[in-house]
């Protein structure tokens, strides 16, 4: 058998080393995965799709760079447990109300007092900026509040009865999420805490004589115009999703694929106004189809409504963030 030559072992070597670089650049070029979770299941919740909208919008304009798996909502996480679960690193991004965080980031749904037309005002603004560091805290990183525009992205309150303002409210039972049951106290009325799916058997009982709910998200698709009577249409808080990450995540990204993600929050951001009023629409006209009826307010009623309902929640926000957040929250957010 002839000896090996040089140039037989240096072709083996340049091989080897041809080898060990393509496998390196196929390594190289896959993708970033992310694994999200939600707090409401798509098609039934119209609020869950503005998340999937940001999800498939990561994933186009991330080219392969980046990829963001849906895996599930409340069959998955308890909607309530989302947000720890977020921190402790059990997934990696996450969409839901913005109120969902009040036990982790107390004031990490101010946002929702917002009069802007994108209610944080979009990555890199100050705002944005202000509810990033505030997240930073609690070990996530905040990706944006996404809503409809200021006069019609936000919650609304339904009864059972026609009320001329404010004080009609008074001794009513009504059903609420976190969001509202500062307000409904202030008016003198009952808080009462159920989950969505139990709305309608209350509504239908009279266990409850009325509730809040941003009717976009799928008022129709629970029924409920089959037993409530009256929209107030008179808004009270911003409504649609935040989107958050694990902020340990979030720092192990490439500066170019931390980029796409705000890319595509701003982009989302701007489709949702749109998106979310557009929405609303034929929710209420599927609303009024039912027999439900609209109470427009005089204009003092509704200017109280309005003073109400911001009063009630800057007092709570007082309470919870420290005498410099609370100033600078309520400066970002035009009310000083």
């Amino acid at each position: 058998m002839k000896a090996r030559t040089p140039l037989f072992g240096l072709a083996l070597a340049g091989t080897a080393l041809a080898l060990a670089i393509a496998g390196g650049a196929a390594r190289a070029a896959d993708p970033v995965k992310l694994v999200m979770v939600g707090a409401w299941p798509p098609g039934v919740s119209s609020a869950a799709d503005i998340g999937i909208h940001f999800k498939d919008e990561v994933n186009r304009l991330a080219e392969g760079r980046l990829v963001i798996e849906f895996r599930g909502s409340s069959d998955v996480i308890p909607t309530f447990d989302q947000p720890e679960a977020l921190v402790r690193g059990v997934f990696d991004i996450w969409y839901g109300a913005p109120n969902y965080w009040a036990g982790v980031v107390p004031g990490g749904y101010v946002t929702e007092l917002s009069r802007y037309e994108i209610p944080d005002n979009g990555p890199g603004s100050e705002l944005f900026q202000f509810m990033v560091d505030m997240y930073e805290k609690a070990g996530v990183r905040y990706l944006g509040h996404y809503s409809g525009e200021p006069d019609t992205g936000n919650h609304f309150m339904y009864t059972q009865q026609p009320v001329s303002g404010i004080g009609d409210l008074e001794g009513l039972k009504i059903r609420v999420p976190p969001l509202t049951r500062f307000f409904v106290k202030e008016v003198g009325a009952e808080p009462v805490t159920l989950p969505p799916g139990e709305v309608y058997l209350a509504l239908e009982r009279g266990t409850v004589e009325g509730f809040t709910w941003p009717f976009y998200d799928g008022f129709t698709n629970f029924g409920w115009q089959e037993v409530s009577k009256y929209i107030i249409h008179h808004p009270l808080y911003r409504d649609g999703i935040s989107i958050n990450m694990n902020l340990d995540k979030w720092n192990s990204l490439p500066k170019d694929v931390q980029d796409v993600l705000h890319e595509a929050a701003r982009k989302t951001q701007r489709w949702s106004t749109g998106w979310v009023s557009a929405f609303q629409a034929t929710q209420l006209a599927g609303m009024q189809k039912g027999g439900m009826k609209v109470i427009e307010f005089t204009p003092q009623e509704a200017e109280q409504w309005t003073q109400t309902a911001d009063a009630a929640l800057w007092a709570h926000f007082k309470s919870v963030l420290s005498a410099d957040d609370y100033a600078k929250a309520r400066k970002l957010l035009g009310f000083e």
